[in-house]
């Protein structure tokens, strides 16, 4: 039976129309069980095949389904790296979809809130979970808990799963905000805090980037679509601040968020300074970021030059991240001043438009300089 899910895949939202046969879910729910690791993998592969395929009406229906049945697999090491992916997709598009009907235990509400949240009850280390969606993100705060015991691959497969699961839409984000109030102070901290292996910096760094809505933003650099509800982005906002305020501060001993970006780029590795940019070119979405690296001198000057990176991917990301500073201070220079962050207008330097202007408009590479290679990221259209 499972051999032939592939061909019923070409079926659209085949979890709620007639192209899997009775009994076929009920099956697959028995193959996974970390018992079997061979066969539970087997159908491990053939879920994900199925959850990628998944039409928004279907996604509730198979993450009330499905999720139950992978949680287990969580704490087992042998079965974690494919159960993970697997049950971020589940939640995603669950509180995508609800958020696009209007209802769904995954839908933010007007107070920025997600439903998800309603019945959940603080406890001295997250919440006490309540659903299926709520005990995946707290199994995820767990593992990134600096008390527990886990290593480095599986902060790094939490990390990817994270990222997988804000990508789609910010009310899917704001659940990493919102349901456990240790899981997003984890991320920034190791995105931006003192101590972090190389390897789990980078993930963090593009964990944080989808968060604060890297993909959302797109080209247009769209801050509607980067921002999340209202009470989310105020948890982003303290979670940031305070990875770089504890004792020992942020990287290299950074005190503000702009000195945490700026320390992060002395970094001799150019996957690492890629995946600072990228994060960044999000966060500077942000109105209290933009006017926090407006007003670091040193920084701006690194962002703002074309020839302080070399390799492709760094330099598109560097322009990616001027686009989107530029972005953020026409924003704040167009609002009417009783609005509640017109008080940015004061804190912008004089002459930061103008050197913001210049760097967009020099390009990636610099005024009169060629890529040797086609472009593989976006970069923003330049003001003219």
């Amino acid at each position: 039976m499972l051999v032939r899910l592939p061909i019923m895949l070409s079926y659209p939202n085949l979890a709620v129309h007639c192209a899997l046969p009775a009994g076929f879910m009920q099956q697959l729910l028995n193959q996974l069980s970390p018992c079997d690791p061979l066969t539970c993998l087997v159908a491990l592969q053939l879920l994900q095949e199925l959850v990628t395929n998944l039409g928004p009406s279907a996604a509730q229906l198979m993450e009330q389904l499905l999720l139950p049945a992978l949680l287990p697999l969580l704490d087992d090491a042998g079965t974690v790296a494919g159960a993970l992916p697997i049950a971020a997709r589940l939640v995603a598009e669950a509180a995508t979809a609800g958020a696009a009907y209007g209802g769904g235990s995954s839908v933010a509400n007007m107070d920025g809130q997600s439903q998800h949240t309603r019945h959940v009850q603080s406890n001295g280390n997250g919440v006490v979970h309540d659903s299926p969606a709520n005990a995946l993100l707290v199994k995820m705060a767990e593992a990134l808990d600096d008390r527990g015991n886990a290593g480095p691959e599986q902060e790094i497969a939490v990390l990817d799963a994270a990222g997988q699961l804000a990508q789609p839409s910010s009310s899917a984000a704001a659940l990493l905000a919102m349901v456990s109030d240790t899981l997003l102070p984890a991320i920034c901290n190791r995105a931006v805090g003192r101590t972090a292996s190389p390897e789990v910096r980078l993930a963090a760094l593009h964990a944080l980037a989808s968060i604060a809505g890297v993909e959302r933003a797109g080209e247009a650099r769209d801050r509607s679509a980067s921002l999340l509800p209202a009470a989310a982005e105020d948890a982003l906002r303290r979670s940031v601040y305070r990875a770089v305020s504890g004792a020992a501060g942020g990287v290299g001993g950074a005190r503000s968020p702009a000195e945490a970006v700026n320390n992060l780029l002395q970094q001799p590795f150019a996957d690492v300074r890629t995946g600072v940019y990228r994060c960044f070119s999000a966060l500077a979405l942000r109105t209290w970021l933009a006017v926090d690296v407006c007003n670091n001198s040193t920084l701006l000057q690194r962002l703002c030059d074309a020839h302080s990176e070399s390799g492709q991917q760094a330099c598109e990301w560097r322009h990616s991240s001027v686009m989107a500073l530029w972005a953020t201070v026409q924003y704040i220079i167009s609002l009417p001043n009783d609005a509640a962050e017109a008080r940015y207008k004061q804190q912008l330097p004089a002459a930061v438009q103008q050197q913001l202007l210049a760097a967009a408009r020099a390009g990636p590479y610099g005024v009169g300089a060629h890529a040797s290679q086609q472009q593989s990221h976006f970069v923003a259209t330049v003001p003219r």
